[in-house]
């Protein structure tokens, strides 16, 4: 099959993806949009409900903003939330338009639609926009200039034949990563997205925030999480919130909700399923939403979500949500309208890179893991070992630094075999690839968990259960054979005062203010070996400071200061804090910030 040519190629046919291309279409550019499963029918939303942030200019607006930034561990940016919320009321109005219907209100704050009848909608408007969309086309890797900016993706389709697209910029709208933990509408949620980016030198940020669990009917498959206010006991107590749930069950404990506290839709749907007990109860167990209920995906660099990697843009769940969530939930608002607000940004974006700048010639695809052309293990295996240290509750709720550990030894242990001997043909290709993708997002979880020495939002530490001052920064995090994790600028939110970034490697390629090389500042870093593989977690600290001690990182004596990748607002404008130069000139007054843990 010969190569596709657009100007942007949207990976990914959920919400996020939807309206990345409906938005690159608007503006001039030609759209190509492939799907791994069916655009309009396959995804969490399809499963399920939606529900969307909608909320006018006024009182009603800061407050929800304050309470985010609160709820969210400090960790979100007002600014980035504010912009959602104004994005997200537009959208919901232009749905409205569209004859979206909305059938029931939610405190004034919020809509609830269906997600099936949403996603169709959306199907059509990309048909009507003249995007060319292109089902069961799971990409495999990404494509690469000489540069090493991004110029498309390659990857198989039906039949298992491959296919290419040249493109003049990316937008992974991919989804996150549930870990095949039985979610409605996840099982495709396998992490893809986050793995060919990062192959292409992409960073990641808040994958430490990636323990949502719902609370889904122990006898109902694919797992529905249900929306009730009130859970119990056995003795019919009723439990104070999910925490004091997940208590219970960690206790070897039932959790129920009951049967008349859920809506009467619900009500009908669990009888019918039989999954209500004779006392009118349901019977509840939890199922770990991963990144798709969290706020972990790929680092954010500008206003229209650009990736670290030029070219490459990121939306929705692939996307990292803690500018809006910091380190809470994406449940209940949130997820849908960043889906929005970060596709219609994302789409912006990607199509003024594009048309600025072509359609490369010969682009190479980036080489990447699971993808050897003999297979010489079963990609069950490395998925069963993934599961083990992810779905239970004592692996990815409550978090110790000997659990995290030991998930990290194994883990590790796995990626030379998953690197080398995952792949084959066909089916077995693809299955290969999910499998090196699932492995590679629990690894940077496990990393970021184990460097956030705190408890907060839904990350929790038993060896660790307060929240730290000096731990109010996000963590990027990246890499593959060598795992590093590193404190970037604190969140705007509060007075600034900025983390600088660990002096990580940054691949060759063409950097966003246009210039190419490659930089590398070393650490002294806490390294272990596993299986022949180094793998290194890079700590940093404020220029000028005393080298702060944490779990044996240390900084090397006049080491300069990395560039810093924030955002701060100045007279109304977004602005990048970039170059050590602006970093050493506001880090005077900044306190000791944390630095990264090490698994030994």
């Amino acid at each position: 099959m010969s190569a596709i040519e657009t100007d942007v190629l949207v990976l990914g046919g959920g919400p996020a993806g939807a309206w990345a291309a409906v938005s690159a279409a608007a503006r001039g550019a030609r759209v190509v949009l492939v799907d791994k499963g069916r655009c309009g029918a396959s995804g969490p939303t399809a499963a399920g409900v939606g529900i969307l942030w909608n909320l006018p200019p006024g009182p009603a607006r800061e407050e929800a903003v304050r309470q985010a930034f609160e709820q969210g561990g400090e960790l979100g940016d007002p600014d980035w939330t504010h912009r959602v919320l104004e994005e997200a009321h537009r959208r919901v109005d232009q749905l409205a338009r569209w004859g979206q219907r909305f059938p029931a209100e939610l405190g004034g704050a919020r809509v609830r639609l269906d997600g099936a009848s949403y996603l169709r909608r959306l199907r059509r408007r990309l048909r009507e926009a003249g995007v060319c969309v292109l089902d069961q086309h799971p990409a495999l890797q990404l494509l690469v200039d000489r540069d090493g900016v991004v110029a498309g993706a390659t990857g198989l389709r039906q039949h298992f034949h491959s296919w290419t697209v040249h493109a003049g910029a990316v937008v992974v709208a991919t989804g996150g990563c549930a870990f095949l933990s039985g979610g409605a509408g996840t099982e495709g949620n396998t992490g893809d997205g986050l793995l060919l980016a990062a192959e292409a030198g992409a960073h990641l940020s808040g994958m430490e925030f990636s323990s949502a669990y719902g609370l889904a009917p122990v006898s109902v498959a694919p797992a529905h999480p249900l929306p009730s206010e009130k859970l119990y006991d056995g003795s019919g107590a009723v439990l104070s919130d999910d925490s004091a749930a997940f208590a219970e069950i960690g206790q070897g404990r039932r959790v129920y909700a009951a049967l008349d506290d859920l809506p009467t839709h619900t009500r009908s749907w669990l009888a019918r399923s039989g999954a209500v007990d004779p006392a009118g109860r349901v019977p509840l167990r939890p199922v770990l939403g991963g990144t798709v209920g969290g706020a972990g995906g790929l680092m954010l660099t500008t206003p229209e979500c650009a990736t670290t990697v030029a070219g490459l843009y990121a939306a929705g769940a692939a996307a990292t949500r803690e500018p809006i969530i910091g380190a809470a939930s994406a449940f209940g608002g949130p997820g849908g309208s960043w889906a929005i607000a970060s596709g219609v940004w994302a789409g912006a974006g990607a199509a003024r890179f594009a048309l600025d700048r072509g359609i490369p010639a010969s682009p190479r695809p980036v080489p990447g893991a699971g993808l050897s052309t003999r297979a010489r293990i079963d990609p069950r295996a490395v998925v069963g070992l993934v599961q083990e240290h992810m779905l239970p509750l004592r692996r990815s709720y409550w978090r110790s630094a000997g659990s995290l550990r030991d998930s990290i030894a194994e883990l590790d242990a796995m990626w030379p075999g998953a690197q080398f001997d995952l792949g084959g043909s066909g089916a077995d290709r693809l299955a290969a690839r999910q499998a090196a993708a699932l492995l590679a997002v629990a690894r940077w979880t496990k990393y970021s968990a184990l460097a956030r020495t705190e408890s907060r939002g839904m990350h929790l530490r038993t060896d660790h259960p307060e929240a730290a001052a000096a731990w109010r920064a996000r963590l990027a995090s990246g890499g593959l054979d060598r795992v590093w994790v590193h404190a970037d600028a604190a969140p705007p939110g509060a007075p600034v005062a900025v983390v600088p970034a660990a002096a990580a490697r940054v691949p060759l390629g063409r950097r966003l203010d246009g210039w190419a090389r490659e930089e590398s500042v070393e650490l002294d870093p806490g390294v272990r070996r596993s299986s022949g593989q180094e793998t290194v977690l890079a700590g940093a600290r404020a220029d000028g400071a005393e080298p702060a001690e944490i779990a044996g990182f240390r900084r090397s004596p006049g080491q300069e200061s990395a560039a810093v990748a924030g955002f701060r607002r100045s007279a109304g404008q977004e602005s990048a804090l970039a170059g050590s130069s602006e970093a050493e000139a506001v880090a005077s007054d900044e306190p000791a910030e944390p630095t990264t843990a090490v698994a030994s």
